[in-house]
């Protein structure tokens, strides 16, 4: 066994407080930071789990990816903006909120609140699918999931 086979196979822990966080710039968000807690990086060849902070008026690229995910309200409320059935629609979220986001399901975080909106999000990678698309919807740009 290599060493870097024998790395990616040790337990890893981080404090969130300890990763930097980023501007997000992939797309059409707005005022979101996000913090990448684990992801292959870290030995993670399947999942990635990512820290977001949108402040009042930010959002996420709406966009949508064969990858599916999983998003859990820590603190605050926002706005899900979905299409479910060919109908697009708003679906409120608050704390403590638990998200499931299907391969392919048309989906934006929105915060219109004061408190910031801070969510948990663990995606699979998009290798592990057919083909490891995904784009912002309206457009032909590249890689734009927020999440």
């Amino acid at each position: 066994m290599t060493q870097q086979q024998t790395e990616k196979k040790r337990i890893f822990v981080v404090n969130s407080e300890l990763i930097q966080y980023e501007d997000l710039v992939k797309g059409a968000e707005s005022k979101i930071k996000v913090r990448y807690l684990i992801d292959e990086r870290h030995g993670s060849d399947r999942f990635a789990l990512r820290l977001y902070t949108l402040e009042k008026g930010g959002h996420t690229p709406l966009d949508k990816h064969e990858y599916e995910h999983q998003v859990y309200i820590l603190k605050g409320q926002g706005v899900l903006r979905e299409v479910r059935e060919g109908v697009p629609g708003l679906r409120a979220l608050r704390q403590g909120d638990a998200i499931f986001i299907p391969s392919d399901a048309v989906h934006q975080f929105i915060n219109e609140h004061e408190e910031p909106l801070l969510f948990l999000c663990v995606k699979g990678n998009p290798a592990l699918y057919k083909s490891g698309s995904h784009y912002e919807v309206g457009t032909d740009q590249g890689p734009a999931c927020a999440c």
